[in-house]
């Protein structure tokens, strides 16, 4: 089964270097186009500021990218993307945006700069190993609900969404290679009476 690790958010944080202030962003992303879309938004909203440097990863055709977005070629872009590699993320995307104070700081602080911000934004956002999960219905009566939400809560099940109606939808999720264990054990938990709808497949994580 394969697996990869990203960041689990879209998330960001500021600090001020030398009254620059900097701002790394992050977000995880499945494909280059909405690493691009993720990108040129924020080009649009801080189209004030002196630079929006970015690098991204993408998994699917090894797809990467950086740019420094004005600043001296290798202290911004590069820097970005290193942070991204250390930390062996793949479909994430990180932008680093930079309002000038007026004093410089240097190739090397630059460097410096631009991979703290793109460091915290990533701890900010959090790191979580994403997996293949199978999604499925479990169509069940409302005196089999109760047993079913007690087996859930003991085994590692994500559920999305429950529908209540004549009978009960439950939205599942479990790791692909669990699904077939799991359905089973609901089967004969409710002595064959649930429905068990398997449907796609879908990265997640815990």
């Amino acid at each position: 089964m394969y697996s990869y690790k990203t960041v689990k958010k879209e998330s960001s944080a500021e600090f001020t270097e030398k009254k620059s202030v900097f701002t790394g962003r992050v977000k995880p992303v499945c494909s280059e186009a909405e690493a691009l879309d993720f990108i040129n938004k924020i080009r649009a909203e801080q189209q004030n500021a002196s630079h929006n440097a970015y690098a991204y990863i993408i998994r699917e055709n090894n797809i990467t990218r950086f740019s420094d977005d004005g600043e001296p070629s290798g202290t911004a872009g590069m820097p970005i993307l290193n942070v991204l590699q250390k930390q062996e993320l793949t479909n994430a995307a990180a932008v680093v945006t930079r309002y000038f104070g007026g004093i410089m700081l240097g190739a090397g602080g630059l460097v410096r700069a631009y991979s703290r911000a793109a460091r915290l934004g990533m701890e900010s956002a959090g790191i979580a190993v994403f997996e293949n999960f199978t999604e499925f219905d479990v169509l069940c009566s409302y005196s089999d609900y109760e047993k079913i939400l007690k087996y859930i809560k003991s085994e590692k099940i994500i559920e999305d969404n429950t529908q209540f109606e004549a009978d009960i939808t439950v939205s599942l999720a479990v790791l692909h290679d669990n699904f077939e264990k799991i359905s089973k054990e609901i089967t004969d938990l409710t002595n064959a009476k649930a429905v068990i709808n398997k449907k796609s497949e879908r990265y997640d994580f815990f």
